[in-house]
């Protein structure tokens, strides 16, 4: 196994990095997410071709996302020049996810995390074929999480685009956080992860020949059969931010004690110049989710609006503390110079 993986590293070049990649995660970082993370390719009854990526999540088994594969009469998964056939697929088309059975790979299993112990503000890493061609690393961090049917969908500022769908997000140790799926152009943070622990229910489900697949997952639905965060994340794409204000008040009428949905509110609130209920609505989220580094950040943005510029540049100076980043960017969004 050691010398097939050694003859694998040879075959794979290094990702393209983003520029912002942090400098203290070296080569070997890299690599080691490398040695999980394939290209899914798909062909058509048709023979048109499809690519996406996948993640190696246990022996002969890949997951990726099912709008992947859903028109699939074949399916490879690769590794460089290394290409194995793909036998047969359990989907959740619901939750966009197909875990793949593969002919035996000498790839490293990754490592899953919970979602319940995922937390807003900490570092997170894309590790996909983003563009089709070639392997692409791109840093961030995890924006939130939104809670979701007894896990929680992940969303980061780690990029992905054409490509990049069934993707590893991954944590500073090399952990799946969660399977890149889908992006909301514009929203903050804007993209997608559905969490790495759905994978022990798709292993649960039937295994069938590879083939179409039929269905609609959540962020493909009519806009009424989405889930809250997904129909507000929406109308923000739009800047239709009173719209979205009031639906993610209506939100926190079903579910009060979701913190997510005071979040979305306090947001859309502060987007359509509604600073003082904004300062409400993320005030309760912080209530329930004290310290999360996105409220805090809006919170500050709202406050330095009704003119409570001292109250922002506390919280500014709290941010900084947890993640520099985050507080340069409140720094410019209140007008205030990182030295002030």
């Amino acid at each position: 196994m050691l010398r097939l993986l050694a003859s694998l590293i040879g075959l794979s070049s290094l990702p393209a990095l983003a520029a912002d990649a942090p400098a203290e995660f070296g080569s070997a970082f890299y690599t080691g997410l490398s040695i999980s993370v394939v290209q899914v390719r798909v062909a058509n009854t048709a023979g048109k071709s499809f690519f996406g990526s996948g993640v190696v999540v246990a022996e002969n088994e890949v997951i990726t996302n099912c709008h992947v594969t859903r028109q699939a009469a074949r399916i490879e998964v690769a590794k460089g020049a290394l290409v194995y056939p793909v036998f047969g697929q359990k989907a959740d088309m619901n939750n966009d996810l197909c875990l793949l059975r593969t002919a035996p790979m000498p790839l490293r299993v990754a490592a899953l995390r919970e979602a319940s112990s995922v937390q807003a503000g900490e570092k997170s890493f894309y590790y996909g074929y983003s563009g089709g061609i070639e392997a692409f690393f791109a840093p961030g961090r995890v924006a939130t999480t939104h809670p979701y049917e007894g896990s929680a969908v992940i969303e980061t500022s780690s990029g992905f685009a054409l490509g990049g769908s069934g993707g590893g997000l991954f944590d500073t140790e090399g952990r799946l956080l969660g399977i890149t799926t889908f992006l909301a152009s514009g929203h903050a943070g804007g993209y997608f992860a559905m969490p790495a622990e759905l994978i022990a229910r798709v292993r649960k489900l039937p295994e069938t020949d590879v083939g179409p697949i039929s269905g609609l997952a959540i962020w493909e639905r009519p806009d009424a059969a989405q889930p809250w965060f997904l129909r507000v994340a929406r109308l923000g794409t739009q800047s239709r931010w009173e719209a979205a204000a009031q639906l993610a008040l209506a939100w926190t009428v079903e579910e009060p004690d979701n913190a997510d949905a005071w979040h979305q509110a306090g947001v859309a609130l502060s987007r359509a110049e509604r600073h003082a209920p904004a300062l409400d609505a993320l005030q309760r989220a912080l209530t329930l989710s004290p310290d999360h580094p996105d409220i805090l950040f809006h919170k500050a943005v709202a406050l330095s609006r009704t003119g409570s510029r001292m109250e922002a540049e506390r919280i500014r100076e709290r941010l900084a503390l947890a993640d520099a980043a985050l507080a340069e960017q409140l720094g410019q969004a209140i007008g205030c110079l990182a030295s002030c």
